[in-house]
């Protein structure tokens, strides 16, 4: 699970999806069911199948910590996706006991990061930073790099969240070398989408569109999909603040597609609404007849 996790944050999307199937094919041949609905749940919450997902990892009854860490980290992660927040954080406090209890500092940093994740979806910003700054420390005593830049990049945004615009960036930055050093694309693209949000957040926004336009690229080379519909749902901001209404509408159209093609309704609603905004806002600027 360790490498297809790996693989998976450093946008190696194809590679971690072979692996799954080809554990879950090997637990299939030897008659292990609960392994194989193990992977299968995993191979289910990668393809956005949540439900079926989360049944899958209910029949995995796994009795060793490693494995059954697992099941309550992505059920956690399902159930978080799902809206279903209260019973996100109960399933990662577990594992972070698990984590604990093994002494593994990165196992508590990847939970401290979804409990820290749980609290930015609730808006609860203050107690986003306290588990992710937890998270760093963790990550920093593990010294896994990885996990080092998640936990930096995951505590720029807390500070961007809280309106601490200038506080964010030094941990973006730290966190866009980090991944340099690991040369994940995935992380890089993760880091320059967020600059791009301090950026606008602070009215500059073509420093804003320049690192968005890089994010892009990025996410294009590794064929990061969701990657690119959040980042051109980003540009279509973007221009729309600078005027060009026109191309932000031609970016919000690209992340319209986007989104439908991999099932990503809630992008898909923020690109929607904004296309119908502007056509409306272009309707009222027209010149009466």
């Amino acid at each position: 699970m360790e490498e297809i996790e790996s693989q998976r944050r450093r946008g190696k999307f194809r590679g971690a999806e072979n692996l799954l199937r080809i554990e879950q094919r090997r637990a299939e041949l030897e008659g292990n069911d609960p392994y194989f609905h193990f992977f299968g749940g995993i191979l289910l919450y990668y393809f956005n199948f949540l439900k079926d997902a989360y049944l899958n990892l209910n029949n995995a009854l796994l009795t060793d910590d490693y494995d059954a860490f697992y099941v309550k980290k992505y059920k956690g992660i399902i159930c978080m996706d799902m809206g279903r927040y209260d019973r996100a954080l109960e399933l990662f406090r577990e594992a972070l006991e698990m984590a604990e209890k093994a002494g593994d500092k990165a196992w508590m940093a990847s939970m401290l990061n979804a409990i820290g994740n749980v609290y930015t979806r609730m808006g609860k910003y203050d107690k986003a930073l306290e588990s992710y700054t937890s998270a760093l420390k963790a990550a920093i005593e593990s010294e896994n790099m990885e996990w080092i830049a998640t936990s930096l990049c995951n505590v720029g945004v807390a500070h961007n969240n809280l309106g601490d615009y200038k506080g964010s960036i030094k941990f973006f930055e730290d966190s866009y070398e980090a991944s340099k050093q690991l040369d994940d694309m995935y992380g890089r693209r993760v880091c320059l989408n967020n600059l791009g949000s301090v950026y606008n957040n602070m009215g500059d926004h073509e420093e804003a569109l320049r690192l968005f336009e890089e994010a892009r690229k990025y996410a294009e080379d590794i064929d990061d999909k969701y990657g690119l519909r959040v980042v051109y749902n980003n540009l279509g901001f973007t221009y729309r603040m600078l005027g060009d209404l026109k191309r932000a509408i031609e970016c919000y159209e690209l992340a319209l597609t986007i989104a439908r093609q991999i099932g990503d309704d809630q992008g898909a609603s923020i690109a929607k609404y904004w296309i119908l905004a502007i056509y409306d806002e272009l309707h009222k600027k027209a010149p009466a007849r």
